[in-house]
């Protein structure tokens, strides 16, 4: 069964603080519920030092769950390549912060790397990655403008 991600499946909320302090805080969020922060990285600073273009304000949250990286290497290695997650923090021309997330796990089904004899471990994993998730995202909340 072909599946792809509705809007529904994508967390997207607006917080009320500062965009450095917003992704400060939403770094946090992930390390309370035990994701390993791997980077963070400023895309509109990388695009003025690099190319002197100015774009708004834009940070990847790049983050790792131990079991959700275990139960992928699991089910097969290649599909550690769309791991780590990441979760965007971006200021909109309105001087609005915004995050957004998207489920590593589920692009893994929707762009069906995984073969059919993985399917229940993969459904497994997104499970599990969910539940990781909502406690991050629960928190986020709190911050929600």
């Amino acid at each position: 069964m072909d599946k792809t991600a509705t809007a529904k499946e994508v967390l997207h909320t607006t917080v009320d603080m500062p965009f450095k302090d917003a992704v400060l805080a939403i770094q946090l969020e992930h390390e309370l519920a035990d994701f390993e922060t791997i980077n963070v990285s400023y895309l509109d600073e990388m695009i003025q030092g690099t190319l002197g273009e100015h774009v708004s304000k834009v940070a990847l949250i790049i983050v790792c769950h131990p079991q959700i990286a275990y139960g992928a290497l699991k089910i097969d290695p290649e599909i550690a390549g769309m791991l780590p997650c990441t979760t965007v923090v971006y200021e909109s021309e309105d001087k609005v912060v915004h995050v957004h997330h998207v489920s590593a796990t589920k692009a893994i089904r929707d762009l069906g790397l995984v073969s059919l004899e993985s399917r229940d471990a993969l459904d497994q994993l997104i499970r599990l990655t969910g539940e990781k998730m909502q406690v991050v995202w629960k928190n986020i909340e709190t911050y929600a403008k």
